[in-house]
């Protein structure tokens, strides 16, 4: 059974999304990390878990519909934010 679905919420995302930032896999940190799009979920980064469909494909700025968490740059990469896709979905 997949740990994700095709929902656009917190209950939605994958349980394993947090491990990509050394926390726990559990559903408080998957709500955490989803929560708000962007969010504080580990201090002094900006992180989003976010769940594109086709329609939001078009910008460019991510390469996959489906689970993609999204890493605001700080420093020296102010204003330079990076897509990770998690989980490629082929229909949304």
């Amino acid at each position: 059974m997949s740990s994700w679905t095709k929902a656009d919420s917190a209950a939605g995302a994958p349980l394993w999304a947090a491990t990509q930032f050394n926390q726990a896999p559990s559903t408080a940190n998957r709500t955490s990390l989803y929560a708000t799009g962007e969010t504080t979920f580990i201090s002094g980064v900006t992180l989003g878990l976010f769940n594109y469909d086709t329609t939001e494909t078009q910008s460019g700025k991510i390469a996959h519909t489906g689970w993609v968490v999204s890493i605001a740059g700080s420093g020296g990469r102010t204003g330079r934010t990076q897509y990770e896709t998690l989980v490629c979905l082929t229909s949304n």
